[in-house]
């Protein structure tokens, strides 16, 4: 039992570590006035409370909590034939949840004083979730195997929690424009669902690359884009200081 626990915790491990590197990798986008620790841990922890209330959530809405799905990865050419309104559905929740996590975790705290900490609290949180999703995902593909589990681990690693990043960065740049600027009503609604139909596009090519060719070309490409769009947006809010944008 003791070597049974040892071996799925050393699994655990393992797939927080993806999302551990990338979230060092993004501190480095603040690194003029770095968020304090202990709200990073909290943002991180909010995110995997997140996580867990959208498997709940989904698992309620849809019967069987696609997030969930990874628990029978071999199982997912199946859910090809989950309709384009559920996974629009598991999209926008995840992604509100995400951005729930950090209005409740560090919106309101004072700490928060400059329009990037939003996108570096987003993606906090992001990762959090991405941890939980992972441990779901490849816990049972690396007790089938580690070097399954591994290949897994770095699809994901360039994939799926980059994808949870880049999303919730854009997020964070909707809060960053409304909160230094609040006659943008709606901004942040519009973040939320810009960043819904990027990550509901995205589950749909990861579903159709192994019978439609072209979907990881498709893939590719659209993490580029996304890319691109939230490094401009922290290179944006850099630029800004709270004086600036209120004035």
């Amino acid at each position: 039992m003791a070597a049974l626990i040892s071996t799925y915790s050393g699994y655990i491990a393992l797939s927080f570590l993806p999302p551990l590197v990338w979230l060092l990798f993004w501190l480095q986008e603040d690194r003029r006035h770095p968020e304090p620790k202990h709200l990073i841990l909290l943002t991180f922890v909010a995110g995997i409370a997140a996580a867990v209330l959208a498997a709940s959530s989904e698992l309620v809405l849809f019967g069987r909590p696609p997030l969930l799905s990874g628990l029978a990865h071999r199982l997912a050419p199946a859910l090809l034939a989950l309709p384009g309104l559920v996974l629009g559905g598991v999209a926008l929740i995840e992604e509100y949840l995400k951005y729930a996590a950090v209005k409740f975790a560090v919106l309101s705290r004072r700490e928060f004083d400059e329009p990037v900490d939003a996108m570096v609290y987003m993606v906090t949180a992001a990762l959090g979730f991405a941890a939980v999703e992972n441990v779901l995902f490849l816990t049972p593909v690396f007790g089938g195997g580690f070097v399954g589990g591994v290949e897994l681990t770095i699809s994901r690693f360039w994939g799926a929690n980059l994808l949870h990043a880049f999303s919730s960065a854009i997020v964070g740049y909707a809060i960053a424009r409304h909160h230094w600027s609040p006659w943008r009503k709606h901004a942040v609604a519009a973040g939320v669902i810009t960043a819904s139909v990027l990550h509901a596009l995205f589950n749909s090519l990861i579903l159709t690359k192994d019978t439609l060719p072209a979907s990881f070309l498709l893939l590719v490409v659209l993490l580029l884009i996304m890319a691109v769009v939230v490094f401009a947006d922290f290179e944006r809010l850099k630029k800004k200081s709270p004086i600036s944008t209120n004035s």
